[in-house]
């Protein structure tokens, strides 16, 4: 069953934040603040007394409340972790910085292997692969 993408995304945002809730907010606070952008637009309406402008903004702040929420939890989140305060276990998966980040590499000077995967599959291959004694 193919369901709409704005549903979808819907339903692995609920998820994730069960089984993730601390990775989904540091991830939300890279998120763009669209859901702010629409109840803005919805208060311009209201504010212009344009007809129907409180019950369009009663809408929305049900429909993109709820998102706009947790880009604000995100953003104190991320702002909190990126200053070292919280959640020094984790990393961002979109900025990729860890507080606390130190060389990746402990042998500096060793170069690197040159082979790659399609030898180490080559490699595999060899070993696996009988050969005939002819």
């Amino acid at each position: 069953m193919n369901l709409p993408r704005p549903i979808a995304d819907l339903i692995c945002l609920t998820r994730d934040l069960v089984h993730h809730p601390r990775m989904v907010l540091l991830n939300r606070g890279h998120h763009r603040w669209v859901p702010a952008g629409v109840i803005a637009t919805a208060g311009l309406f209201v504010a212009t007394n344009t007809p129907g402008g409180h019950h369009l903004l009663a809408a929305v702040l049900l429909v993109a409340g709820p998102a706009w929420a947790l880009d604000m939890l995100g953003a104190l989140a991320h702002g909190l972790w990126q200053s070292g305060r919280i959640w020094a276990d984790l990393e961002c998966q979109c900025c990729g910085d860890y507080p606390d980040d130190e060389d990746d590499d402990p042998h500096p000077d060793q170069p690197e292997d040159d082979g790659g995967l399609a030898r180490d599959v080559e490699d595999w291959l060899k070993d696996i692969t009988p050969t005939r004694n002819a």
